[in-house]
């Protein structure tokens, strides 16, 4: 169906939790929608209302549940293929695992003509024994489904190729990412920040001359937050540690681990923030010991605050971090590791981590930056059309 006029080629994206449209992917559906129709589809949840003022275009609710539920996905994939049937969209598009698996199927059993699955993480690979090949299957079947897979980045492109997960010709878009970063609000000279950050500090009660890591994402136990704590109870007493994300139910951190986060005096624990730039620019560096991981945005994000990050050499991260570059890679599972790094980066004078995060910030606008992007979506979406 060709673009015309009169008429919108209907392109449904789908996605698991609705957190997805109010973090990672804000505002992408709304620059889409000025050339498509674009309908979205998430699971319920308090904050769904938002997404459609945000982005003024429909929303639609199906019930997904993130783990291996066969019953409840059944249901799911009949909610979808209702609001497939009741949309009739030329283009159906779904990222994250769980709504790869309904939106795909569904797609497909609708007989959508163009049905794409992005793998912004594979999580087969940190799994074992049965589970792990039952998600090897899994990932096979979502894209036996679709008929273009789209790789996060260069490193889930080659775990898809080197399990085989499938044939198809694979392809980043761009450098990597799913939605880039806006470098001008998230930049360390943006209106107001420095004030909020000051507040922060205050609040917290974090002196001037302590040193402080910063992690942001959900407490998830393959987020690595029990070597990260190992890795900073040895270090000196000026150093702290910021959280900034809530408790992840599904695949919660151990209960020793949270325990330790609780009882540390330097240790805080902000919870989930719709703006994490403050607590960024309270840090001195970003930490993300994660085991695996897509290609993370609060990497970008970092960058684009000048900030050095330490993180573990995996998929995603290692695309954008050089060591001595704009910041550090360490072994995932390696607590002596990362907190060699940690000391480091502590022990760096400030006019070089202020190098380390302008070399990183200028990394991130000439690769990351969100509106082109946008743009590389658009053109990827015209592609999948039929000619006139």
């Amino acid at each position: 169906m060709a673009i015309n006029s009169k008429t919108k080629t209907v392109i449904l994206i789908a996605v698991t939790v609705p957190e997805t449209f109010l973090s990672i992917l804000k505002l992408q559906p709304r620059f889409l929608n000025g050339e498509f129709e674009v309908v979205l589809v998430c699971s319920p949840g308090a904050n769904v209302l938002d997404i459609g003022e945000n982005e003024g275009v429909a929303v639609n609710v199906v019930k997904m549940r993130r783990g291996i539920s066969p019953f409840r996905d059944i249901v799911s994939i009949v909610g979808m293929v209702r609001c497939i049937l009741r949309c009739k969209p030329e283009i159906v598009h779904s990222y994250t695992p769980k709504a790869g698996l309904i939106a795909m199927i569904a797609a497909r059993l609708c007989f959508v003509p163009v049905r794409v699955h992005t793998f912004t993480g594979l999580i087969f690979p940190t799994a074992h024994g049965i589970k792990r090949e039952l998600l090897i299957w899994i990932d096979r079947l979502i894209c036996f489904c679709a008929t273009r897979v789209i790789p996060e980045g260069n490193g889930v492109k080659n775990d898809l190729q080197r399990f085989r997960i499938t044939h198809r010709p694979l392809q980043v878009i761009g450098h990597g990412n799913i939605a880039g970063v806006d470098t001008s609000y998230f930049s360390p000279n943006a209106i107001g920040l420095s004030k909020f950050a000051v507040e922060l500090k205050t609040q917290l009660g974090i002196d001037s001359d302590a040193f402080v890591f910063c992690f942001v994402g959900r407490l998830n136990k393959d987020k690595g937050i029990g070597e990260l704590m190992q890795a900073f109870a040895a270090l000196p007493s000026n150093a702290h540690l910021l959280f900034v994300g809530e408790l992840d139910q599904t695949a919660p951190v151990g209960a020793d681990v949270l325990a330790s986060i609780e009882a540390h005096p330097r240790v805080h624990m902000l919870g989930f923030l719709v703006d994490v730039r403050p607590a960024l620019r309270v840090a001195h560096v970003l930490v993300l010991p994660s085991y695996r991981e897509g290609f993370p945005n609060v990497v970008l994000q970092a960058g684009a605050v000048a900030l050095p990050v330490i993180a573990t050499d995996i998929n995603g991260c290692n695309e954008v971090i050089e060591p001595g570059f704009n910041g550090w890679l360490v072994p995932p599972r390696d607590a002596p590791a990362l907190q060699c790094a940690m000391r480091d980066a502590m022990q760096t004078s400030a006019t070089k981590l202020q190098e380390m995060g302008s070399r990183g910030r200028e990394r991130v606008q000439i690769r990351f930056e969100q509106r082109g992007h946008w743009e590389r979506m658009a053109q990827l979406y015209r592609g999948m059309l039929p000619a006139d």
